[in-house]
């Protein structure tokens, strides 16, 4: 006998007139349709005469033989299930903001860390005063980055020595409002009470949850149509979903162009339009193809 290498089956069937029948499965898969085959085999060789049992002789080991049945013929025969269709699909939903964030800085400079810092405190406090005395609607107000830096002077180039010469500090102030059109008034009050950065501007809306749902629905339509387009097209009903990946997202602020924004006290309502956040959704879905349309 023989046994068959990976991915083959190998039949050993004895054609002697004990029509005995040997089956080598070689990597032990698919047993049932080799065994079959076996018992086709077994049946071509027909019975003994007379229904008696002989003692198999050598000439009759000389008249086996080996059929070997490659694994991708034997599954070819299987059924190959339905067909499926992949389609993506994406949607959008515009919010309107209504919250503001601006970010202020007070920057001073002086000889001495100590007379940086005061002064900076100083300045600081005129400007956290002068807005929450604004009367901004939902005003909140957190300060963060605080920084004390030496400025040096080259003193030797040769020698590469150096001296301090003065001390920068740097304090950043956020204020956030529910009045997105107080946005400019925001900036104005800040300027004018001595706040001489505005490091940035960004609108959000504080509940995006129901955009995001309906711009998921909105994804999950146009995957569907698409799908449904796809099947009619090859003669098909669209069978039902098989697997669905994606989602929506969750929006980042919008960010406004500091170009617009004038570092002047002059200005009077300083114009900021705020503009609407865009809540984007994506699926990806595999439906199953459907039964003919003729049937």
């Amino acid at each position: 006998m023989a046994s068959g290498g990976l991915g083959r089956h190998t039949i050993t069937a004895s054609l002697n007139d004990d029509s005995r029948i040997s089956v080598t499965d070689g990597d032990m898969m698919r047993t049932g349709r080799v065994t079959l085959l076996a018992a086709l085999l077994a049946a071509c060789a027909g019975p003994s005469a007379g229904g008696q049992t002989p003692v198999a002789t050598p000439d009759d080991r000389a008249r086996l033989h080996l059929y070997e049945v490659p694994l991708e013929d034997v599954g070819a025969q299987e059924p190959s299930g339905p067909g499926w269709i992949e389609v993506s699909g994406r949607g959008s939903v515009d919010v309107p903001p209504d919250r503001a964030r601006v970010s202020f800085a007070m920057e001073t400079r002086a000889q001495t860390a100590d007379a940086a810092a005061d002064a900076n405190a100083e300045a600081m406090a005129l400007v956290l005063s002068a807005l929450r005395g604004a009367g901004l609607r939902g005003l909140e107000l957190e300060t963060h980055g605080y920084s004390l830096r030496p400025e040096y002077e080259v003193t030797d180039s040769r020698r590469g020595t150096r001296r301090i010469v003065a001390y920068t500090v740097l304090n950043n102030v956020t204020a956030t409002v529910s009045d997105v059109e107080a946005v400019g008034e925001t900036v104005d009050t800040a300027i004018r009470a001595g706040a001489n950065r505005v490091a940035g501007i960004s609108f959000y809306a504080s509940d995006t949850e129901a955009a995001r749902r309906d711009a998921l629905a909105e994804a999950v339509r146009t995957a569907r149509a698409e799908a449904e387009v796809i099947a009619s097209a090859l003669g098909h009903r669209l069978g039902m979903a098989l697997e669905v990946r994606g989602g929506a997202e969750r929006p980042s602020p919008r960010m406004y162009a500091m170009e617009g924004v004038a570092m002047s006290a002059r200005a009077s309502d300083t114009p900021i339009e705020a503009g609407d956040q865009t809540v984007t959704a994506s699926v990806s879905i595999r439906f199953a193809l459907g039964p003919e349309m003729g049937g």
